[in-house]
């Protein structure tokens, strides 16, 4: 055997290993990495490398965006205006079929057009509405898998760190991948709430209605519920317009919330504070994962492991539609594993080639894989969105019920990503581009 296919190997299987016995996967990736470049270029280079690419990445400005938009959804949260949004949106609907968990959807929807994480939108929106899906009745299988999955709109409704760290990966605009999200993200949340009424019309007694509100008290909601989509106009408007980029864009939402907490008299020093060491762990944690990633990736491009492995998969003669279904077992299997950044640091630098090479619109590759890792969140053992509901939940999760109801969620997903194949314009029409 090849000695460098050998150590690639083995590399790959270390990298296995470490994943399994719990290692996180940035300092998985970065070992493998690690002992890969050592024993081909030495250890010096080795190091020297793993200290560029963490350094550049640190100080790149399209990473800054990062923290920021963390910044801005633990703002809003801190400043009771993600309760203010889930509380106007419950007056208007709660008195459909299903209503309050459409409620739960739609306000998990408006929440991820401003902090772009899955798990911190499961968290927020699910502590407020959760105890009110209890006090009138609904089943607890139900409403956790619906909160679970409503929190997958976290990274595909713009701004989504997913989408910043596949842009960050495969150097693709950050601007357009939002763009490129809004459609698929609100077909998305569409189709969450069609199954949910679904259900609630099959069998009511497990999704009731609402308390009813009068529209005096609907009209007056509508003002305190107006920042969360006044932020997303702010974010998307503006790098849709051109006035800035999303760097900016996401220093300019920040600001905003700071200074409407001020104006609201919600400021306090408590919240800012556990709101900066919320967003600085979790952006020590994408950092650690890209830096790890990436120095991977450059130990198999010089193997010349992937120009192989490419060379043999695009050999195979697959079209796009034939390779993009390929790939949907393939992120469901990884998805029991892996989060959404371990997915996509992993497979990325050999998958994104291979679309480049069969002429698919990077841009929509971005969504859609956005989409797949969506699945992940909600896929067993690992599956972080559901643990985070079934935290919600207490003593009355029983997770056997949840993943049985998160199965016909997990449907809506795969019928939003079959439509992304066989429709591809729903995201590239906004965004640009051409598959």
């Amino acid at each position: 055997m090849d000695p460098m296919i050998a150590i690639t190997l083995g590399c790959i299987a270390l990298l296995l290993i470490l994943m399994i016995i719990g290692v996180p996967i940035g300092f998985a990736l970065g070992i493998a990495g690690l002992v890969g470049y050592t024993y081909v270029e030495g250890l010096e280079v080795a190091l020297y490398q793993l200290s560029i690419v963490t350094w550049e990445h640190a100080l790149s400005y399209t990473f800054v965006c990062v923290p920021l938009f963390i910044l801005t959804g633990e703002f809003a949260y801190q400043g009771g205006f993600a309760t203010d949004f889930y509380n106007g949106v419950h007056k208007w609907i709660s008195r459909l079929p299903g209503g309050l968990l459409i409620t739960a959807f739609m306000s998990c929807a408006g929440f991820a057009a401003v902090t772009g994480s899955s798990t911190a939108t499961v968290a927020s929106i699910g502590s407020m509405s959760y105890p009110e899906l209890k006090k009138h009745g609904y089943f607890p299988g139900l409403s956790l898998a619906g909160l679970s999955a409503g929190g997958t709109l976290g990274i595909l409704i713009p701004p989504s760190l997913g989408m910043v760290f596949y842009a960050i990966v495969t150097e693709q605009s950050i601007g357009k991948l939002f763009i490129a999200g809004i459609i698929p993200g609100l077909l998305l949340a569409t189709l969450f709430c069609l199954v949910t009424l679904a259900i609630a019309l099959i069998k009511p007694d497990l999704a009731p209605r609402g308390d009813s509100a009068t529209w005096k008290e609907r009209i007056r909601a509508l003002p305190r519920m107006s920042v969360i989509p006044f932020i997303f106009v702010i974010i998307i408007g503006g790098i849709y317009s051109g006035i800035y980029t999303p760097t900016e864009a996401a220093g300019c939402a920040t600001t905003f919330v700071l200074v409407a907490m001020i104006v609201a008299r919600r400021f306090t020093w408590k919240g800012v504070l556990a709101s900066v060491m919320r967003s600085g762990q979790l952006t020590a944690m994408v950092l650690t994962i890209i830096a790890g990633g990436i120095l991977f990736a450059r130990f198999l491009v010089l193997t010349d492991a992937m120009p192989q492995m490419i060379g043999t998969i695009t050999g195979m003669g697959l079209g796009k539609e034939a390779f993009l279904l390929i790939l949907i077992p393939v992120y469901i299997i990884l998805g029991m594993f892996l989060d959404i950044y371990g997915m996509m640091i992993v497979t990325l630098p050999i998958v994104f080639p291979i679309t480049l090479s069969l002429g698919i619109d990077p841009i929509f590759f971005g969504v859609y894989i956005t989409v797949m890792c969506e699945m992940a969140l909600i896929t067993p053992p690992v599956g972080v969105n559901t643990y985070v509901a079934a935290a919600l939940g207490g003593k009355e999760a029983r997770m056997e019920d949840l993943f049985m109801w998160l199965i016909p969620f997990f449907m809506a997903m795969v019928v939003e990503i079959v439509l992304l194949i066989l429709f591809p314009k729903i995201s590239l029409f906004l965004g640009g581009g051409a598959l």
